[in-house]
């Protein structure tokens, strides 16, 4: 009985994981540029019992293999694009290719850290080392980085932003000049399995890791006055969320036999 209740509680644990990521994704379905994670299985080791007679013509293997449950095998963060949501805004930015992200730096008490996200909602807050200065930052303070890893300012007397088709992003002075405020820059990821989240929507690659490819970003991959949304697919997560449940009520069944089966035999006993 010992080894049915071990399967069970194992396998329960694990299910339960798989739970909390369904509830994650569905809990950030309506996020910007929210990447939804999708959970995999694998069996745990074997066991091979060779107590059956091998008389006879028996065409399987003798003996029992027992499992000792199941395991997540890997949590795997989905590439694919959300759909792009129209909101007329000149710092709004949607990715459109599912590698892609932009950089923001982290500044806190001096220390800096890039990170990468794909939620393109920027504002214009101050420069904090120019008074004569506007900079580019998303909501949590996080300034957008351009291609040479600068942060992007705006002068004080601009009208208008636009970004052009190749990308870079131009300023409408009140005297009516452009001046350009910096080229939007991308990082391409070659394997985003390795990202680690960091909060919010950002991520950080690994120390040392250099797969990774700053790119000059275009009309091609950036769409500007738009933000890209979740890629949770509702109707599938609910689906997994039923198929999960059943099978972690499966698995307490299975569990409570044991105890039941385990007390009969103790019953016999006395």
């Amino acid at each position: 009985m010992n080894i049915s209740s071990n399967i069970a509680s194992v396998t329960m644990g694990q299910l339960q994981s798989k739970l909390d990521t369904i509830s994650h994704n569905v809990a950030n379905s309506e996020t910007t540029g929210f990447k939804k994670r999708d959970v995999s299985f694998s069996d745990l080791l074997s066991q091979q019992y060779n107590n059956q007679p091998t008389e006879g013509n028996r065409l399987t293997p003798p003996g029992l293999r027992v499992g000792s449950g199941a395991k997540i095998a890997q949590t795997r963060l989905s590439n694919e694009p959300g759909i792009a949501m129209q909101t007329g805004r000149t710092l709004d930015f949607a990715l459109t290719n599912g590698y892609h992200f932009f950089q923001v730096e982290r500044n806190d008490n001096g220390a800096s850290e890039t990170r990468l996200t794909r939620e393109g909602a920027f504002f214009l807050t101050e420069n904090p080392t120019n008074d004569q200065e506007l900079v580019i930052a998303n909501e949590n303070g996080f300034y957008l980085l351009d291609d040479n890893g600068e942060r992007m300012t705006v002068p004080y007397t601009f009208e208008s932003l636009q970004m052009t088709a190749n990308g870079q992003l131009e300023a409408q002075l009140q005297d009516g000049t452009v001046a350009v405020v910096g080229q939007m820059a991308l990082v391409e990821v070659a394997k985003p399995q390795l990202l680690e989240a960091a909060g919010h929507t950002d991520f950080l690659m690994p120390q040392g890791d250099n797969r990774t490819q700053i790119l000059a970003g275009s009309d091609q991959w950036i769409q500007q006055g738009a933000l890209e949304g979740s890629n949770v697919d509702m109707a599938k997560e609910m689906s997994d969320l039923i198929l999960t449940q059943r099978q972690y009520q499966f698995n307490a069944r299975s569990l409570s036999m044991a105890d039941e089966m385990s007390g009969i035999i103790n019953g016999i006993r006395r």
